[in-house]
């Protein structure tokens, strides 16, 4: 059973690292809180939805649509709405994603309603027999491409010449700009690959999880957890924070009861707050 216990844990985990890592990255790099990483997750979903009832494609084979649709929304929205509130006050930059996510659900509801919807005859369902657990195929898809979206991402931003013009726009703007390095673009590229995660996970998500307008809202505060638990602009200690939630999340609601699973998540949040203000891996 604790092997059983650990999978579904490691499950729950990779879905919220792929919250957190979106958040992480955001804040890192322009110091804002992405409220809106989980409804980007969500119009993902609706996306993906849409592409298999028209095309009757897989989620697998929808992603990198999906991944590409959710970055050229993410850079539109930023020329449209952040760039512009990165200009006024501190409280407004803080905020508008929260307008943002508001927006989104409210939208998404208003266009295809509340409904619950999920999507049938996916290419991998059903379980496999391990000896030791039994796993779930449509769980392993949210595991392999949280693995593969952080792979990913560590490679783009240590490999790339984009990807370490983030890197420097990140730990000062100012001497970024003096060597030639366009911060607004960085900006505007990190928006967008905060979104294109998002869209990553939700794809995936549609695996496992009936959605609607209001799931984003479900998981964004384990995400933001996450993120404090790992350390704010930390993409790696964002990944491991999403991975202990998961595991708090799970072994909590099995072990002891499920009206215990938040407490034993803010008890520990609180915990790792005190003694590391800056989270695990923050500096």
């Amino acid at each position: 059973m604790f092997a059983q216990v650990l999978y579904e844990g490691l499950t729950m985990g990779t879905i919220y690292a792929l919250l957190a890592m979106g958040i992480a990255l955001v804040w890192g790099v322009m110091n804002i809180l992405s409220f809106s990483q989980g409804e980007f997750m969500m119009v993902a979903m609706y996306i993906t939805f849409f592409i298999n009832k028209f095309m009757n494609w897989d989620p697998l084979m929808a992603m990198p649509v999906v991944i590409i649709v959710m970055f050229l929304l993410g850079l539109l929205i930023y020329n449209l709405i952040i760039a512009r509130a990165l200009r006024g006050p501190i409280l407004g930059q803080r905020l508008i994603t929260f307008a943002l996510s508001l927006v989104l659900v409210n939208g998404v509801t208003l266009l295809v309603g509340g409904q619950t919807k999920s999507i049938p005859h996916l290419l991998f369902s059903g379980d496999m027999n391990l000896g030791f657990i039994t796993a779930s195929k449509q769980k392993l898809v949210l595991i392999i491409t949280s693995l593969a979206v952080t792979g990913l991402l560590f490679f783009f931003m240590n490999w790339t010449k984009i990807g370490k013009a983030i890197r420097a726009t990140s730990q000062d703007k100012e001497a970024a700009g003096l060597v030639g390095i366009n911060t607004q673009v960085a900006y505007m590229v990190t928006f967008g690959l905060c979104a294109a995660i998002a869209g990553a996970g939700g794809c995936a998500m549609t695996y496992y999880y009936y959605f609607m307008p209001s799931i984003g809202t479900n998981f964004m505060i384990f995400g933001f957890i996450a993120v404090c638990l790992g350390g704010f602009g930390s993409i790696g200690g964002a990944f491991i924070g999403g991975l202990i939630m998961g595991m708090i999340d799970v072994f909590t609601g099995t072990y002891l009861s499920v009206a215990f699973k938040y407490l034993a998540v803010s008890v520990i949040f609180m915990l790792i707050v005190s003694f590391r203000p800056k989270g695990l891996f923050g500096r």
